[in-house]
């Protein structure tokens, strides 16, 4: 008997094991697919009318991704894990559920009926582990010791079993800034203005997207001049196909350099309220000599 994405997640909530499972992740593997999904969650806080937030994550690197920047939010270049490849079940507080895609680069959108019956197989098997955790609470932590991960997996046949899932390592994480020489001699020829500052940010717009049929995430290298409040810089740019977000990211401080020059000085200082911002313009001083600080707060930087 087939059940919607819809019934399956309401039979989810009913359980009432949010906080038991949310420590944990767990696998699952359909038939036929290349990669398995990890199963997360992300609770919501009041007031948001969402309540939970149920991940599908796409393949190892994508969990290795997610893991490292829970714990550290600087670390490689998602700002989020809306930008994650997934799937996502949402749960909203009034009871509706709905089920979305996201990918690298775009906005969310409503899975089609090929992602939903996909998420239907997970979602179906995910249901099971958390009935089963309601009388074994280490369950998800079964193959730990052996260093993989608990999952259910499709065999040809179309049962299901528990199979331990063997963590590999994750691919080292590499990084390439560079400027083109032009732009750095042009740089070191002009003046400093030592006793100014430029804040700088790099970010997601959350508030607009491109009017493409499926719309992309559209990001801003933003500057603003802390004694007048004014912007100085607002460059927006989308994900390619090519570069992905990596390249988005690594293209920033090559921007950033171009944009200096148009104004004809480089500043004494430039603060940044971001370590990943921070991380990737530090090569730009071992070319131009500014400082850069980092702040918790750089409230002239607050989307408008």
């Amino acid at each position: 008997m087939s059940r919607t994405v819809e019934e399956i997640g309401a039979k989810m909530d009913a359980l009432g094991l949010w906080e038991a499972v949310a420590p944990y992740n767990w696998a699952v593997k359909p038939r036929g697919t290349a990669f398995p999904y990890f199963c997360t969650i992300l609770m919501e806080k009041e007031p948001s009318p969402v309540k939970i937030r149920f991940l599908m994550l796409e393949g190892w690197q994508t969990l290795h991704d997610y893991v490292r920047i829970r714990i550290d939010r600087n670390y490689g270049f998602y700002s989020s894990p809306m930008e994650m490849p997934h799937l996502e079940l949402v749960i909203c507080r009034d009871g509706k559920c709905c089920i979305f895609r996201h990918d690298e680069g775009f906005l969310p959108q409503e899975a089609d009926e090929r992602q939903r019956l996909l998420a239907e197989k997970i979602l179906w098997e995910a249901f099971g582990v958390m009935l089963r955790v309601e009388s074994d609470r280490q369950l998800p932590m079964r193959f730990s010791e052996e260093r993989a991960i608990f999952a259910r997996v499709e065999s040809a046949d179309g049962t299901w079993v528990d199979s331990p899932l063997p963590i590999p390592d994750p691919r080292p994480h590499v990084e390439k800034v560079s400027f083109a020489k032009a732009d750095v001699k042009r740089a070191q020829d002009l003046p400093i203005a030592s006793g100014e500052a430029l804040s700088v940010d790099f970010r997601m717009l959350t508030n607009v997207a491109t009017g493409e049929p499926r719309p992309r995430c559209i990001y801003a290298l933003v500057a603003v001049d802390p004694a007048t409040g004014e912007q100085v810089l607002d460059c927006r740019a989308t994900v390619s196909s090519d570069g992905g977000l990596k390249g988005l990211w690594e293209a920033m401080p090559a921007q950033l350099l171009k944009a200096l020059i148009g104004r004809g000085r480089i500043p004494g200082e430039i603060r940044l309220r971001s370590g990943r911002v921070f991380r990737l313009l530090r090569p730009l001083c071992e070319e131009l000599p500014f400082k850069l600080s980092l702040h918790d707060e750089l409230p002239e930087l607050k989307e408008k």
